[in-house]
């Protein structure tokens, strides 16, 4: 089983050794703005170098191995090696972005001014592990549309994102200043498979923004700048019979665009079918938001990001700190002919909507409704809340002012990059969302959906880079690790911080509403802990430029917010913890003295049953002697009455008449028998005198004997039946 490890070795290795050194050889004078120029294949953290034109790769599971053996005198330390990947031809444009696809065979570099992808060699983690310190490879890479991307300086690229949806994992979605999304093979870099036109065409004035080095573009306010993937659905339409012939399905993909204006354009697309035949894209837009703005929610959108749930969650944000949550839901049905009672309505109300739309995958209606849940303000200076997030001066000099970043190990949770830090948002809403998708819509009643409308977002400032009154300081990178859960997040001051996030704020901990049929069910006192304990907010790490000198009066300040948060969110909880600790205590030990009194008082209703008991059974016993010699005086006294009763029953004479007829036969037998003697007598003389003369004569004939023994056979039969007629008839009299 493998154990979790521990990354806070990765600041001192060599790996971050080589990124510091690389800094310090960086010209002064470069814009600084939020970058992502971190990000991770499995356990391997990739980093740019902006000086050799390389990708640095650290191996993450050797970093607690190293920082242990470095501890440990007695133990020789594991080798700190890295990889530095050279290429093949390195891009002349600055990067601003890195990222991989989903197999982890690719790399795409991109800037304001190209993009470029970088094919890894397949041995490249056995390299990385063959010796100690820096090891070399080389890998092959190309430019993305040249002649466009690179070349054109009335065109810049706003956002590149591999497509989620790609057979090959080769398909890169780049969305452009002329408001186009345009679909590339990276096997096929020269042109584009699909160009998709969003929005509103964008004019001359727009496309011959300064494009020279240092220099930022100007904005457009219909200007597309960001865009997402939403949940993949299948496609249904007739154009895909052929592919569904072979087996094959073909998932099409829901993108969302946003513009400066903060309009929201929509597009299904897929890459499976690239045949003539498809049906042509369409896109939807602006989509209405609901509840209507006199600003549109602000027209210095910047970023968006899609979270993964149904119906979808889009998130929108501007340059001035403030976040957009938002539901894309139907049109509620209203009459067109009253105007006024649809205004009235505004029945896009997100509980009536809910109610009625479906948790299943489906593609966007052109009457779709982005309902916004709730708009979040984040802190823009840690010595001041109540300042702007972002000044007018400061989004003039940064243009990416925002960046949105996904959490791949929580998909409630993603992450704010900007000038000032890093924040990090919880958004309960989506595994609510995740619930009521999961059950059948006969399930999902009133209740459950008014639960999700009560969800409130946690947000948290997790590190704090300068201050109102310090340099431009914004982060480099952010990438999370999942084994533990860690937020990596390169500064500009090129250190690597690492944050847990088992450590951050969680949503709040909240009771079941129960209606008044149902049973309520009583709060565990874990619950109500763990309540008492939830933090509303906290300290964010500080982590300053080097150089940085903060005045007396911001020290003071910070000092004073630190201990102010320690106070309010620690101590002053923890006493009331400790408080109903105690409290519960003490009503445990007079429960549990109640419990020893009853269990006394127990005892001894215990032995007095016992004795009772024994009392019973000798009076059970007694009874039930009395009881078998009054049933044999009962008996006694009802045979007695039964003999001296004169009637006489139908049993008894029926009895009497057999026992007279028994009497007359055995008045005949008894003669019978008293004839059979004399017989016998009679018989017997005979005998004698034939004897005598057989004595004198001489022996009887043969005749002579055979008649004697017929005689004699028969009168034995006869004697034995007068026998056994006599034994029955003793045993009658006798019963």
């Amino acid at each position: 089983m493998a154990t979790l490890r521990s990354l806070a070795g990765l600041n001192n290795s060599q790996f971050s050794k080589i990124i510091k050194d690389q800094r310090s050889r960086q010209p002064k004078g470069q814009v600084k703005k939020v970058r992502s120029l971190l990000t991770t294949i499995e356990h391997y953290l990739f980093a740019w170098d902006k000086v050799d034109c390389c990708l640095l790769v650290k191996n993450l599971l050797d970093v607690d191995k190293w920082a242990e053996g470095k501890k440990n005198t007695d133990q020789k330390p594991s080798a700190d090696r890295f990889l530095k990947i050279t290429l093949t031809d390195a891009p002349v444009f600055e990067v601003e972005n890195v990222q991989t696809n989903l197999d982890g065979s690719l790399i795409v570099l991109n800037g304001p001014q190209g993009v470029a992808c970088v094919e890894l060699p397949s041995n490249w983690p056995s390299l990385e592990a063959k010796q100690q310190g820096l090891s070399v490879k080389s890998a092959r890479s190309v430019y993305i549309d040249q002649k466009l991307l690179l070349c054109n300086s009335r065109v810049r690229i706003q956002e590149v994102k591999f497509h989620p949806g790609s057979p090959t994992n080769s398909h890169l979605v780049v969305l452009t200043s002329d408001n186009c999304i345009r679909i590339y093979d990276v096997f096929n870099p020269s042109r584009p498979e699909k160009t998709i036109p969003v929005g509103p065409k964008v004019g001359n004035h727009s496309l011959h923004s300064s494009m020279t080095s240092g220099t930022t573009f100007s904005s457009c306010l219909d200007e597309a700048v960001s865009f997402d993937f939403g949940t993949p659905f299948e496609d249904t339409r007739s154009s895909g019979d052929q592919q569904k012939r072979d087996g094959v399905p073909i998932f099409l993909f829901p993108v969302y665009v946003l513009l400066t204006n903060g309009d929201v354009y929509t597009f299904s697309c897929s890459v499976q079918s690239n045949s003539s035949r498809a049906p042509k894209i369409s896109v939807i837009g602006p989509l209405l938001m609901q509840p209507a703005a006199l600003d549109n929610y602000g027209d210095d959108a910047c970023s968006l990001l899609c979270l993964p749930v149904l119906p979808p969650v889009l998130v929108i944000a501007n340059r001035t700190g403030n976040i957009h949550h938002a539901i894309l839901l139907p049109r509620a049905a209203t009459d067109d002919d009253d105007d006024s009672d649809q205004n009235a309505n505004i029945a896009d109300d997100l509980e009536s909507l809910l109610s009625k739309a479906s948790l299943t995958v489906t593609d966007v209606k052109p009457d779709s409704v982005l309902h916004v849940t709730e708009t979040l303000e984040l802190d823009g200076d840690i010595l001041d809340g109540s300042e702007s997030f972002s000044s007018d001066e400061n989004v003039a000099d940064n243009e990416g002012a925002i960046q949105l970043r996904r959490d791949p190990a929580c998909s409630s949770r993603y992450f704010v990059v900007h000038d000032y830090g890093v924040h990090g948002v919880v958004v309960p809403l989506v595994d609510t969302l995740s619930e009521l998708a999961s059950k059948p819509d006969s399930d999902v009643d009133q209740d459950e959906t008014k639960r999700v409308m009560l969800a409130e977002t946690v947000v948290e400032f997790i590190l704090c880079s300068r201050t109102k009154s310090s340099a431009a300081a914004p982060p480099q990178g952010i990438v999370v690790y999942p084994l533990p859960p860690t937020l990596l997040v390169l500064l500009d001051s090129a250190d690597i911080q690492v944050i847990s996030l088992s450590r951050l704020l969680k949503p709040a901990v909240r009771t079941v509403q129960t209606t008044n049929t149902t049973k309520v069910e009583k709060e565990s006192f874990d619950t109500i802990i763990r309540r008492q304990l939830q933090r509303t907010h906290s300290q964010p790490k500080l982590s300053f430029p080097p150089g940085t000198e903060l005045k007396v009066a911001e020290v003071v300040k910070l000092f004073s917010r630190s201990v102010q948060t320690l106070r309010e969110e620690y101590i002053m909880k923890q006493d009331a913890v400790r408080e109903a600790l105690e409290k519960k205590s003490r009503l445990l030990e007079l429960h549990l003295l109640q419990q020893f009194d009853e269990l006394s008082l127990i005892q001894q209703s215990k032995e007095e049953l016992t004795g009772v008991a024994h009392q019973l059974a000798e009076k059970y016993e007694d009874s039930m002697e009395k009881q078998r010699s009054l049933t044999e005086r009962v008996e006694r006294v009802l045979y007695e009455i039964q003999r001296r009763s004169p009637f006489m029953t139908d049993a008894e004479k029926q009895m009497g008449q057999q026992l007279r007829l028994l009497e007359t036969k055995l008045h005949s037998l008894t003669q019978s028998l008293e004839s059979l003697k004399r017989r016998e007598q009679l018989y017997g003389a005979n005998a004698i005198q034939q004897q005598d003369r057989s004595t004198t004569i001489g022996h009887l004939s043969e005749e002579q004997k055979t008649s004697v023994n017929e005689a004699l056979v028969l009168q034995s039969a006869d004697i034995a039946g007068l026998l056994r007629s006599l034994q029955q008839v003793k045993k009658k009299l006798a019963a």
